[in-house]
Order: C-alpha cells, then structure tokens, then sequence
C-alpha cells in the first residue's frame, strides 16, 4: 500500500471517528440573501461590533436545544418530517431571511438542529436585513434585492443621506410595535402544528403594554422598549470613505437583557430584612424584589 493510499485510509478512518463522536463540524448554512453581515460592517463597523455582541446575533443558535426538542417530539408524533411552514414557526423570528430559502435548506436546517451542529448555524440570526428590511416592511413575502445599491434600508435617522444604498426614515422603528412580531409570540393560525400545542416563545411586548411605561400607563410614565434596550449616543451612522456626514444620536445595537449584567441591575433591586425571634433564637428573613424592568422577570 503507498503512502497515499495509507493516508486516504486514515482520513477515512478518522472522519468516521469523528462523526461516531458527534464532532465532525458540517459546513455552514447561509442565509438566502445577499449582503451579509459581513457587508453591513464594511460601513457600519460599530454598529456591527455592537450587534455581534447581542443575541440578536447568537438568535439561532442560542435555541439549538430548545428547538431540537420541538422539532424531534412533533417528528415523532407526526411519523415525518416537520415542512418548511412548520419549521417557521421558530425559523420566522429567529432568522427572518430563512422565509426565502428553498425547501432543501429547510431539510438541512432540521439535521443540523438535531445533531448539534451549533457552529454551522452560525450564519442565521437576526441581522441587519432582518430589521432594517424585513421586519420594518411586516415581513413581506417579497423577496429583498441582492445588490446593496439597490436596497432601501429603513431606520430612525430622519432625513437620512443617500450613500452606498437608499435610506429612508421610518418613525415607528422607534415604538414597542416595531418589537412585537417577534417579542409577543403565539403561533399564528397559519403555522399551528396540530391542534394539540401552540408554540409561547415570548409574551414580552404584552407584558410591557400591561405594566408601568406601557400602553395604559400616563403619558408622561410610558416608555418604549428601545429606551432600556437601544440606548442613544451621538455618532456618524457610517464610516464611507471620505464621504462627510453629520454626527446625529444613534441606536445602540447591543440590545442589553437578562443576558447584560449591567442591565439585570437596572432592572430590579433586591433588599434584605431579618428578625430574630428572642425566645427562640430563629431568624426570620425577608427578600423583597422590585421590579423596575417594566415587564416581567423573567421576560418570557
């Protein structure tokens, strides 16, 4: 046997090992449209910096787990393989751009799920194009266009500049209502698995609208969720070659939550109180959580 044939042999070998052990890594799934992330940051690199570090980036592979539950418990009660609609139930919120994907990146969507594959899930969040794109314009059916020149990317900035694409001032980016296609979430009637489940993945925007800054509150007490969770500081929106443009307030993309230390302490404040007993010596001790989120804590 000559080298090679010894080498090929041992590759065989060692991707069947791997495999058995659950830790050959598959290539990533891509999202189906076009530009990436990769493009926006060109650009907008603290914009990007900012959203990388949110879960926003982090949207689908931070529910592997949960969904590999759904997808295998309704596989087997279904004796099949969950479809692409039923798969959006999740998909829709998690990775926007998935709704224009072919129904064979579907299928390949499930393995990867089912197998653990986190990393190459990677390439699915919630991105730029999720929101500046998709969401602003109700997650239309439409497919976006491929060249960035031909985009019209919606935000805050009133009276935004037209640079490498169209931009266009939406001001209900800047309400609750914007958050809560994906932050209030029962499945919809279109998308229900069976009669037997709905899927509850967020009852976040509901909460809000109930609580001390929402819907019913006065005027003067009600606060939108962007407020807490895209705090605004002065800036350039872009970074274009020698291209001048004005310092407005911006959006921060970190989107803090339970997942921000920093944020966790503005949201609630704990205090501690004992009594002692003095015939028994039993101490007595009170927790007092108050809540100054805004919405329930946890949020889901």
């Amino acid at each position: 046997m000559s080298n090679l044939e010894r080498g090929v042999w041992l590759l065989l070998i060692l991707t069947v090992f791997l495999s058995s052990r659950g830790l050959a890594q598959e290539s990533p799934l891509m999202s189906p449209l076009s530009p990436s992330v990769k493009t926006c940051q060109t650009c907008h690199p603290a914009h990007y910096e900012q959203w990388q570090q949110s879960y926003h980036s982090k949207s689908m592979v931070s529910i592997q787990a949960g969904f590999k539950k759904f997808i295998t418990t309704q596989e087997q009660k279904k004796g099949r393989a969950l479809n692409r609609n039923e798969l959006m139930a999740c998909v829709g919120c998690h990775a926007p751009a998935m709704r224009f994907a072919a129904d064979e990146a579907f299928a390949r969507l499930a393995h990867l799920v089912k197998t653990d594959q986190k990393q190459a899930l990677e390439n699915l969040s919630v991105d730029c194009i999720s929101c500046h794109s998709l969401v602003v314009n109700g997650h239309s059916d439409q497919k976006p266009p491929q060249k960035i020149a031909d985009y019209v990317f919606h935000s805050t900035i009133q009276n935004p500049l037209k640079t490498v694409h169209g931009n266009k001032y939406a001001a209900h980016m800047a309400n609750s209502d914007f958050c809560k296609s994906c932050h209030t979430y029962v499945t919809p009637a279109d998308m229900k698995i069976s009669a037997d489940w709905d899927i509850v993945c967020s009852l976040t925007f509901d909460a809000w609208a109930e609580g001390p800054h929402g819907l019913k509150a006065k005027a003067a007490d009600q606060k939108q969720c962007q407020s807490c969770h895209m705090e605004k500081t002065k800036g350039k929106a872009a970074a274009i070659g020698r291209t001048s443009l004005p310092v407005r307030e911006l959006s921060s993309h970190l989107f803090p939550g339970w997942h921000s230390s920093e944020a966790l302490q503005k949201a609630a404040v704990i205090t501690l109180d004992s009594k002692r007993d003095r015939k028994t010596g039993a101490a007595e001790i009170v927790v007092t959580i108050e809540n100054r989120a805004g919405h329930r804590i946890p949020d889901t």
